[in-house]
């Protein structure tokens, strides 16, 4: 019985000294010039997982810096607690691109205890730093931050950076912050003006519905895409009108997302624009039928039936579900039949 007990614990000891010269060898591995196998590096060591922990700590501290950027971005993944203070510690490495990598994972980890620190990397001199460390701060969702960022954002020193103070602010949810966010939707750069519309769509402030239907009109088509997302999370009172005015945009995925929205919403008054974008819009066909399935009103059964035989095959089946659809939700109508099938 003793040998038994003996021979088993030689065996966990030898299994725990290959594991630690795989970690080491990995480690090893996060120097390599090639990026494509410090990335397989990485993805090995997060698979190890919590046994993996001691050493990429320590190897934080690499004078490499390969080894300090795989290390956080292991770690990151990893999500262990006990790396939370040395990933703070590396929020002051002498090399940005590691700096902005702790910043990141703190985020990912939701690290409540990097918060203080994060907030003193909004004021890191490089734009990528501050940009990590205000998306870290919206992803760990604490409060403390919204002040330290819209001051943050009030600074006119530069643009870069700032549309994750923006992000952030959206994912914090925090009406302070609805002005502000307000102001960006004039923001003379697109990402700016972008990551307001989807912030302001998060936090819902009836406040925000006349800004962000002006911006239906931006010269980006992907903040009107935006805006458009926005204004119907906020449900405001003139949704429907301001989706039917997207359905002409220049942009197919524009008009592709308000034609699902409408279906979505069910509003009879899209019925008869969207049997428009059924029969003239080849780009939003498909998204246009299931629509006016979703709607269920029995306007659209003539029209569907009509465009049927000159739909390409994955739109017909989109067309037949659609005639199912409004067959089962309008049962006193017998005259309603599908043919085509």
């Amino acid at each position: 019985m003793g040998a038994d007990i003996q021979d088993i614990n030689r065996r966990e000891g030898e299994m725990e000294d290959s594991l630690e010269e795989e970690i080491d060898g990995l480690v090893l591995d996060l120097k390599d010039p090639n990026l494509a196998a410090r990335w397989e590096a990485v993805a090995s060591l997060v698979e190890i997982g919590a046994p993996a922990v001691p050493r990429l700590i320590e190897a934080l501290q690499d004078r490499n810096k390969y080894v300090r950027w795989g290390a956080a971005e292991a770690l990151g993944k990893i999500g262990d607690d006990r790396a939370v203070e040395a990933l703070v510690r590396v929020l002051r490495d002498k090399d940005k691109d590691v700096r902005w990598k702790a910043a990141i994972s703190l985020g990912g980890m939701q690290a409540a205890g990097a918060v203080c620190a994060l907030i003193k990397a909004l004021r890191d001199e490089d734009p990528d730093v501050r940009w990590g460390a205000a998306t870290g701060l919206g992803e760990i969702g604490d409060p403390r931050a919204v002040d330290y960022l819209l001051e943050a954002l009030q600074e006119k020193d530069g643009t870069d950076g700032r549309d994750g103070i923006v992000f952030a602010l959206g994912e914090l949810g925090d009406h302070r912050a609805v002005g502000p966010l307000i102001e960006a939707l004039e923001d003379r750069n697109y990402e700016i003006r972008f990551e307001a519309a989807k912030a302001l769509g998060k936090i819902g402030d009836p406040a925000a519905e006349a800004p962000l239907l002006e911006r239906l009109a931006d010269r980006n088509w992907e903040v009107r895409l935006v805006a458009a997302e926005a204004v119907v999370k906020i449900g405001g009172s003139h949704v429907v009108e301001s989706l039917l005015a997207l359905l002409t945009d220049d942009s197919a995925d524009v008009r592709r997302t308000a034609v699902e929205i409408l279906g979505e919403i069910g509003d009879p008054r899209a019925v008869e624009p969207l049997v428009a974008v059924l029969r003239h819009d080849e780009n939003c066909r498909y998204e246009a039928a299931e629509a006016l399935g979703k709607i269920g009103d029995v306007r659209a059964f003539v029209p569907l039936q009509q465009i049927y035989d000159f739909c390409e095959p994955c739109v017909r089946v989109a067309v037949l579900n659609s005639l199912s659809a409004i067959q089962r939700k309008n049962r006193n109508f017998a005259d309603l039949s599908v043919s085509g099938q």
